[in-house]
């Protein structure tokens, strides 16, 4: 079926470009955003009469009739001001958006990735978020508001990623699996989130990925540590995208001095292949299957003896495949279906010590959207997990197999533009507790001002044990936390501003009860374990972004405070954990030479020092490591070579190349300590990305 390009600008009553406007066909998926100019293209395979709507905060919307086929030149499309305010109010308490097609947003996928100290990791980028824990590298994972990483959830495309990060080794974090490039929105949630997700007490991070693209590419690269190549067919409404990389991290690690000993540098191998597919009935139809195939081996400190040494070999298998599907059965009812499955296969050997880990899971959700109004929109869906998880510890063998269910309903209504409310409810049952529960969710927005509103957000969050419990047979009930959140958000003129309060309770959190404390997550004395624990998190954060004051300058910065303390899992008393820093600050400074054609990117971040065990300390984790800073500068020149894209860059880490020490090990007579310090200090990355499709400087 052929297909056509609707070219356009949208402008505003005095000619001015309207910046990032959303144009879509009516009854349709076909839709496109403006860039900062105004100019959109919108290519559909829809044909005669039809009818183009264009939306941008502080504008009235816009109906356009047009014939497809007929449309000759560029569109001229102008919007109508809103007199009196800025747009309708959107629900924001406790989540932070980055799509290309909401206006009303703080980021975008690229500014995560674009930054210097995200070294092209989606979840390392996040980091320099509000709320968010900058964990300095020894950790992998999510640590939000207080939570420690098990209880942030990914979803991709509706569906939860069970191993979203690389597999890991003691000591050093890992990398999530995302990949960028296939990433068009994320939506961060720090708390109060949705009913449609569960099984997360703190917090989710929510990734849909592209859709049908504009047309057919083809890209490789190369660094320091490897080679990739990527790549898209565009075959009228379907599309076969594929990517494959080596990486050896052999030669970065010979010009980037380790605090580790690699004995066998790190190397991967994936390979990942999507079809998107629009379907004659409107639908659009999305399958990912990814493979990856990695190993290391490293020397780790012994967990009943920090002071010496432990060969650690790792070999991972893991698969992924993901479908979605969602169509339009009526003009105001939507259909959307997912369905994943992964396996993933850790064989280990550490020290003499055979120790194998492997996991599945299956999952399918289904959910329709009935948005009969503007103002108005139902959901309700339902969900099954079934996983289950195995392990080998020398002689020692354990398993377990959970089935959840779940079914949810939400509604979003806006009475008026000013005021917005989405109350929803979320049912869940255990199959390995014969236990459910029946939980409420609440967020409501107020605009107080043409660029300003209010946001406050509520809810109860359910979670079942952490993995290390269900494996050796103990079966407590599900932990608990409610979420209280208040949030002031003021955007003008490509400014942002937010402040956001909150506070969250714990309750029946899993607990050890054991006599002593050991710090070593992988003990099999656990003692009587139940829900006896507890504890709070509360503090505050602030974004703030501008974009405009400085000609080619794009800073943030961002701030948290915390207080939290929490009595579980094997802890001897109520303590701030060890994964929390009071004070994060982050700085993030972009600028762009079109002149120079080069793009730069600075970073600053500081964490205030983390609790460590001190087993001769009077009190339990009182003590605090030094505090954690990071200075990350990254340089992209952006250049054509025979028609290709070619950008050349060069990223450092750790600029000043200080100390950073995260806490210290002990022996086990306490004795003896070591310090827990970063995979590195200074490090730099370089390499070049060749691209045979125009490229957009908008998309920096």
């Amino acid at each position: 079926m052929g297909q056509t390009t609707i070219v356009g600008k949208v402008l505003s009553e005095s000619n001015a470009p309207v910046a990032y406007a959303s144009v879509y066909l009516k009854n349709s998926t076909d839709a496109s955003t403006a860039d900062s100019m105004g100019v959109f293209a919108l290519t559909t395979s829809l044909k005669g009469e039809q009818l183009l709507i264009v939306t941008a905060i502080g504008f009235k919307e816009l109906d356009h009739p047009l014939v497809i086929g007929e449309v000759k030149d560029t569109l001229q499309l102008k919007l109508k001001s809103e007199a009196r305010q800025l747009g309708e109010v959107v629900i924001t308490a406790g989540t932070i958006e980055a799509t290309d097609d909401r206006v009303l947003t703080l980021v975008r996928p690229t500014d995560v990735l674009s930054n210097a100290s995200s070294t092209g990791d989606i979840v390392g980028a996040f980091q320099n978020f509000p709320g968010v824990q900058r964990n300095g590298g020894d950790q992998s994972g999510l640590f939000v508001r207080g939570g420690d990483a098990t209880e942030t959830m990914m979803v991709l495309d509706g569906t939860t990623v069970q191993n979203p990060f690389f597999s890991s080794v003691p000591g050093i974090g890992q990398r999530s699996r995302f990949n960028p490039f296939q990433i068009k929105g994320m939506a961060f949630s720090t708390g109060g989130y949705s009913a449609r997700y569960g099984q997360a007490l703190s917090s989710v991070l929510d990734l849909k990925t592209t859709d049908l693209p504009e047309k057919t590419t083809f890209s490789v690269g190369a660094n320091v540590a490897g080679l990739f190549l990527a790549g898209s067919q565009k075959m009228d409404n379907n599309s076969l995208e594929y990517t494959g990389s080596y990486t050896d991290f052999g030669p970065y690690y010979s010009l980037s001095k380790t605090n580790y000993d690699f004995y066998s540098k790190p190397r991967s191998t994936n390979l990942s292949a999507r079809w998107v597919s629009k379907t004659s009935d409107d639908g659009l139809f999305k399958t990912t299957v990814n493979y990856n195939l990695s190993s290391s081996g490293t020397r780790v400190p012994d967990p009943n003896d920090p002071a010496s040494l432990i060969r650690y070999d790792l070999h991972n298998n893991y698969f992924l495949l993901n479908t979605s599907y969602k169509k339009p059965l009526t003009k105001s009812l939507q259909l959307y279906t997912a369905m994943s499955y992964s396996d993933n296969q850790d064989n280990i050997l550490w020290g003499d010590t055979i120790f194998n880990r492997s996991d599945n899971r299956v999952q399918a959700r289904a959910e329709l959207t009935w948005h009969p109004a503007s103002r108005f929109r139902l959901t309700t869906g339902g969900e099954v997990q079934h996983y289950s998880y195995m392990q080998q510890f020398d002689t020692l063998h354990n398993a377990f197999t959970e089935t959840l269910t779940a079914g949810y309903g939400e509604v979003e209504y806006k009475p008026a533009g000013w005021f917005a409310i989405k109350p929803g409810v979320r049912a869940e049952y255990s199959d390995i507790l014969g236990r459910g529960n029946i939980v409420p969710r609440l967020a409501l927005a107020i605009r107080t001002g043409q660029y300003s509103q209010i946001g406050l957000a509520s809810g109860v969050f359910y979670q079942t044990a952490p993995t290390q419990y269900l494996l050796l047979g103990y079966r407590p009930s599900f932990q608990q936390a409610v979420h209280y959140l208040a949030n002031f958000e003021w955007i003008k003129a490509n400014r942002s501003f937010r402040l956001e309060g909150y506070y969250k309770n714990y309750s029946q959190l899993v607990r050890d009860n054991g006599v002593t404390y050991i710090p070593n997550p992988y003990s099999y004395n656990l003692g009587m374990v139940n829900n006896s624990g507890h504890g709070y998190a509360k503090g505050f954060d602030l974004f703030w972004r501008d974009k405009a004051s400085i000609p080619n300058i794009d800073y943030w910065i961002t701030y948290s405070y915390i207080d939290t303390k929490r009595l579980y899992q094997n802890y001897l008393a109520e303590a701030q954990p060890d994964f929390v820093s009071t004070h994060n600050l982050n700085v993030i400074v972009k600028y762009l030479s079109e002149p120079l054609h080069t793009f730069m990117s600075a970073a600053w971040n500081y964490s205030s020092g983390r609790p460590y065990y001190n087993p001769q300390a009077k009190s339990f984790l009182v003590d605090r490591a030094p505090g954690y800073q990071n200075l990350s500068f990254k340089v992209s020149y952006l250049t054509n070579i025979k028609k290709m894209f070619t950008a050349i860059y060069v990223n450092f880490d750790n600029l000043t190349n200080y100390k950073n020490i995260l806490g210290y090990r002990y022996s086990n007579d306490g004795q003896l300590r070591s310090p827990v310090l970063p995979p590195q200090y200074f490090s730099v990355f370089f390499g070049v990305y060749l691209s045979f499709t125009p490229f957009k400087k908008d998309d920096l």
